[in-house]
């Protein structure tokens, strides 16, 4: 009874705290928005074309028409002007580019000729002019069954089976998952040392309560908090964002092996650092270093090779890659791996930690100081 007393207290003293809401809550879920926002018109491996708009000057022939027309198929949407209007966009510079169809000539008039929207314009109008130059070979040659083109449609887009990749919120709404998990490291170390900062350890110390029990009940409700965390964290992204995870339960389930490692970490930075700033100056290091070469800074593709080489040195990578192939590509043998890996790991650190402890009962090495 009082190990499940001493647990609600450590939960509730975190809960209350404010770093465990603005840092491990507010901080990724709105860093997700940022990023998903600032990056979403770029994947690992695409970019969006704009939807371009752009003045159209012919004569209003059939021709002009229907290269008007089709334009559509091709994200342009071509916007007769009249000449008067042309020259006045001209002469105040609000016109910086139009399209001019003449009886023999297609010119594109821009000042930024090696833009997205000037690409665009030369990529259809050539595929247009080959048409063109078809139909009117076909109609010299006295077959009109070969004007007209064979295909229903432009083109159809159809995904790759087992070769999606993440849009910019599916990215980040993994990445920063990962990367607050391990912050919670420095949680991890703020709940041991937090009866120093609170003048209680001398009145535990005195107390029938082991204090192996102490450590342990820390440890517990460190690890449990951080997975409450992960959990709002993925259902808000999800909710929220429409963030999609193939199967929210069990992409919880395998970020368990991560809170368990990363307050194993925590946990072993204290009992060898004795001091909260030592430790915390520490975890902050390695949490960037593991974040960087694990992919969690910058959109890579899944099939990057050396983002696969630099998540072989990063447990975030690992967790990383495993979760983007499970949601993505429905493969579960990396995320399982990584766990076991995790796991395997956690406890070596647990143990370690949990030795210098016990080696040292009674001294600043204790979990409540």
């Amino acid at each position: 009874m009082r190990t499940l007393q001493f647990l609600k207290k450590e939960g509730l003293q975190s809960l209350a705290a404010p770093e465990t809401v603005l840092l491990m809550l507010l901080f990724p879920l709105l860093l997700t928005w940022v990023l998903g926002t600032a990056f979403s018109n770029i994947s690992a491996r695409t970019l969006d074309l704009p939807e371009t708009r752009l003045p159209f000057v012919s004569d209003g022939g059939m021709v002009a028409q229907l290269y008007q027309s089709n334009s559509r198929n091709s994200s342009l949407t071509l916007e007769p002007i009249t000449e008067d209007a042309l020259q006045s966009g001209l002469a105040d510079g609000s016109l910086k580019q139009y399209v001019e169809l003449t009886d023999k000539e297609l010119i594109l008039h821009s000042d930024d000729q090696k833009g997205m929207e000037a690409m665009m314009v030369r990529m259809y109008s050539n595929a247009f002019i080959q048409q063109a130059n078809l139909t009117g070979a076909a109609l010299n040659a006295g077959r009109p069954d070969l004007m007209a083109p064979a295909f229903s449609e432009y083109i159809r887009i159809e995904g790759i089976d087992g070769r999606a990749e993440p849009s910019s919120f599916g990215y980040y709404g993994v990445t920063m998952l990962t990367m607050i998990l391990m912050y919670g490291s420095l949680q991890t170390v703020s709940m041991l040392s937090q009866e120093k900062a609170g003048r209680t350890s001398l009145r535990l110390k005195a107390s029938p309560y082991a204090m192996s029990k102490v450590f342990l009940v820390k440890t517990l409700a460190s690890c449990f908090i951080l997975i409450s965390q992960a959990a709002i964290i993925v259902l808000f992204n999800h909710f929220v964002y429409g963030i999609q995870y193939r199967n929210i339960g069990f992409v919880l389930l395998m970020v368990v092996p991560l809170a368990v490692f990363v307050t194993s970490l925590g946990v072993l930075a204290y009992q060898i650092f004795r001091k909260e700033e030592a430790a915390s100056v520490f975890l902050n290091i390695l949490t960037i270093a593991l974040v960087f070469l694990g992919g969690g800074y910058m959109m890579v593709s899944l099939d990057d090779s050396t983002f696969a080489t630099l998540t072989q040195f990063s447990p975030i990578g690992w967790v990383n890659q495993g979760l983007f192939r499970y949601i993505y590509r429905g493969s579960q043998e990396p995320i399982l791996w990584a766990g076991v890996k995790l796991l395997g790991l956690s406890l070596a650190m647990f143990l370690l930690a949990f030795r210098l402890f016990l080696r040292e009962e009674g001294s600043d090495r204790v979990a409540a100081d």
